[in-house]
């Protein structure tokens, strides 16, 4: 399938579709914890981005290079959203990018779309959220362009987004889901 072919088809999808060098993906439907999770999530990032200039959306696509698309869970961008064109509206300038691992999905996320994610100059910050348990993997970019990665666990911890200058407690993340 050629890029234009994929536009057109995601654009009228039932779900969004990922695409990888001529290759549809489909993702995979949310279980409930996943979306009360997405839901608290958002929730807690837009009190805490409201004053600043950065935002946050969800199921927003991204270009991550000319035969590269992506779905993130949660997205943040700063400053004026940069879009691929008019005719692929995708978002090229994420600084932080959210997953909400599940089953079918983790290994993929901590590998294979990492990797991906890691070609955007703009990302700086990498949040893996665990669905069965209060776990969240924090992975950031160093100025030298290494990764390091800080594990919080437990619904009294509190993650750290140094990028954004902001915290958000587990808690909050997990409200309602344990």
């Amino acid at each position: 399938m050629t890029v234009e072919e994929y536009l057109a088809a995601d654009q009228t999808s039932e779900r969004p579709l990922e695409y990888h060098d001529g290759e549809v993906f489909p993702l995979a439907e949310a279980s409930l914890a996943h979306g009360a999770i997405q839901f608290n999530l958002s929730s807690a990032l837009r009190s805490k981005l409201e004053a600043g200039p950065c935002r946050g959306t969800g199921s927003v696509r991204v270009r991550v290079s000319p035969t590269q698309y992506l779905y993130p869970d949660v997205l943040v961008f700063c400053g004026q959203p940069e879009l691929s064109k008019e005719s692929d509206p995708s978002l090229t300038n994420p600084k932080v990018i959210f997953e909400i691992l599940s089953p079918s999905t983790s290994d993929y996320d901590f590998g294979a779309k990492f990797q991906l994610y890691r070609q955007l100059p703009s990302f700086e910050e990498y949040i893996l959220i665990a669905q069965d348990q209060p776990k969240v993997e924090v992975f950031r970019r160093l100025p030298d362009g290494r990764w390091i990665l800080t594990i919080y666990e437990g619904l009294e911890a509190t993650i750290s987004l140094d990028s954004l200058n902001i915290q958000l407690p587990l808690s909050e993340i997990y409200a309602r889901v344990f």
